[in-house]
């Protein structure tokens, strides 16, 4: 599943009719439930194991969050683990109320990634970062919403209704000025020049684009915009 992703990711980014990505586990069981644990005495007992299941994690977990399109995590039922690594790449979580949310490495003396815990760093902060890691414990979906691991709740059988309506409220937006949002977004977390140029950049083309004439000419006709993402 990790080595599929990226380019997944590319295909769906490289579409123009696709405004968001919705990231969800097949069923309503589990978003994913994490490493297959016997799988870990093939894949990853030795240290040059490990290293190129990293890898392959590092690779997807990095295409969604580097994706310029917003990408939506619908969490139903289990996330923990390397399910927690790749809601947290996501750019917005949505969660069923039967959701549930763990970090196990360490009950299983695993060291979870530096790019997972920077994730989590970056969206949650230290101190709960922390508390998710120290602990192994689970977290049910209302403590999730209330220490912002999520960003909104429904009861199970109205959850494709909330996550069609932030996709929908998305995809009616401006496709570049999202994509430059989500640039500076990058940038201020990274604090990279590099990516701080690149930000700037796609900020100053929002500027230029039909989008923003579309936009304004929307606004004072009173009506919808209909952006077309250029």
């Amino acid at each position: 599943m990790w080595e599929a992703i990226p380019s997944l990711v590319e295909a769906h980014e490289k579409n123009p009719h696709i405004r968001a990505l919705v990231v969800t586990g097949a069923g309503h069981e589990a978003f994913a439930a994490g490493a297959d644990i016997t799988e870990f005495d093939d894949r990853r007992a030795t240290d040059n194991g490990a290293k190129l299941y990293d890898a392959a994690t590092h690779r997807a977990t990095r295409s969604i969050a580097r994706c310029t399109k917003p990408v939506i995590a619908a969490i139903r039922g289990i996330c923990y683990g390397g399910g927690m690594a790749l809601a947290m790449a996501c750019d917005l979580r949505l969660a069923s109320t039967d959701a549930k949310f763990c970090i196990p490495a360490a009950k299983l003396g695993v060291g979870y990634s530096l790019d997972g815990v920077a994730a989590l760093v970056a969206k949650l902060g230290p101190a709960l970062t922390a508390e998710i890691l120290f602990t192994a414990r689970s977290y049910g979906a209302q403590e999730a919403l209330a220490n912002g691991i999520v960003h909104a709740l429904s009861e199970p059988a109205d959850f494709e209704t909330l996550v069609d309506r932030y996709a929908a409220a998305i995809g009616d937006n401006a496709p570049l000025s999202i994509a430059a949002a989500k640039s500076a977004i990058a940038a201020v977390i990274s604090g990279d020049a590099d990516d701080r140029r690149a930000a700037e950049q796609r900020v100053a083309a929002c500027m230029a684009s039909d989008d923003y004439r579309e936009g304004r000419a929307a606004f004072l006709e009173k009506r919808k915009p209909r952006f077309q993402g250029r």
